[in-house]
């Protein structure tokens, strides 16, 4: 194995559920409704899986730089989420934080407290709030439901009881700049600006908020439209990166390696297939979170390692593959839904 020359394994999604309650429309399967994501039955980790997993990655000394517990789902919809965080801080030493990607609706106070109390002197945990909007008739718009209230009650509970407790937990809330909320983001930034100064830092926490960019379809027709709008939104309202009263604020800058404003760039290879492995709910490991319906799929981890499977002939291959400027089945389509570029150790060691 050779995990030094790799520096780690980048960033290792979990999805503990692909059920969601929400129909954002930026997420085509839970807006249009499948009933299948994944080309298999929708459904919740098994926490054996997950541990045997765990067993794996310390036997084999694998790190990751952070894990995040989501992918095409909302992790507070698994009944042992908690469980499977703790399985994960078997990992200190080996990973920096974890991470957990909600829509925050059913952060009730039960699940609140089992996820502050499960990183009390552990591995660090970051919440992350994918909320959207300011207005409750805005948060209708384009999550597809009125839960606006409902998720500030359980952000202000949460904040609270961190303080109470002192728990090893950071908050960042998210606003993904789109059509139907781009009005909205210089208001949303005051409101939660305004609520995470009030429970005060401290320098206990690091929180943030932050403004994303709009995936189309990976970078697909309309990208370049939802690109610009970002662009045009976030200078409009003056909002930029910096930290006030103890809070980040993250304008993210990356973007779309074929939709950059009024340029465009030659597609590379993706550095998905590197440094971000995705675990499914049924135990599949995947290289590329875009690939929906599996045609990237190494193989289980509930009969392979982990390692034996992201160092495989056939994840090498595929690599091989994009270094030389090919990009095949799912890679011909899409649009680079990482937008990064490929560090050159990665490529030096393939």
């Amino acid at each position: 194995m050779q995990t030094k020359a790799l520096s780690g394994f980048g960033v290792l999604q979990v999805e503990p559920t692909d059920h969601c309650n929400l129909a954002c429309g930026m997420c085509k399967p839970h807006a249009e409704q499948w009933t299948q994501i994944h080309a298999v039955p929708k459904g919740f980790m098994d926490r054996a899986v997950w541990s045997q997993t765990v067993d794996t990655f310390l036997e084999d000394r694998v790190c990751f730089d952070h894990i995040i517990f989501q992918w095409l789902g909302d992790p507070l919809f698994h009944p042992q989420l908690h469980l499977l965080i703790a399985e994960a801080q078997r990992l200190q030493g080996q990973v920096s934080y974890l991470r957990v990607d909600s829509n925050m609706i059913l952060l009730d106070e039960e699940r609140t407290l089992s996820l502050l109390q499960g990183a009390t002197g552990g591995i660090p945990l970051l919440l992350v709030a994918s909320i959207d909007a300011y207005s409750p008739s805005v948060y209708q718009r384009v999550k597809g439901f009125d839960r606006l209230q409902i998720v500030r009650q359980n952000m202000r509970r949460l904040l609270r009881l961190r303080r109470e407790m002192k728990a090893s937990v950071n908050v960042q809330v998210q606003f993904v700049v789109q059509t139907g909320n781009a009005h909205e983001a210089l208001a949303f930034r005051q409101y939660w600006l305004d609520l995470l100064g009030c429970y005060g830092t401290g320098g206990l926490w690091h929180d943030e908020i932050m403004f994303k960019r709009l995936s189309v379809d990976g970078g697909g027709d309309g990208q370049r439209e939802a690109d610009q709008l970002y662009v045009e939104s976030i200078l409009q309202q003056g909002i930029q990166s910096e930290s006030i009263n103890g809070v980040q604020i993250h304008v993210w800058k990356d973007e779309p390696w074929q939709v950059s404003v009024g340029q465009s760039h030659k597609r590379t290879a993706c550095p998905a297939l590197w440094s971000t492995p995705v675990i499914r709910h049924d135990g599949a490991l995947m290289l590329c979170c875009a690939d929906l319906e599996g045609q990237m799929t190494l193989g289980n981890l509930k009969t392979d390692r982990f390692t034996d499977l992201w160092l495989s002939e056939t994840a090498r291959q595929r690599r091989r593959e994009h270094l030389a400027g090919e990009f095949n089945d799912k890679c011909t389509s899409c649009g680079g839904v990482n937008w990064y570029a490929l560090p050159e150790h990665f490529r030096q060691w393939t």
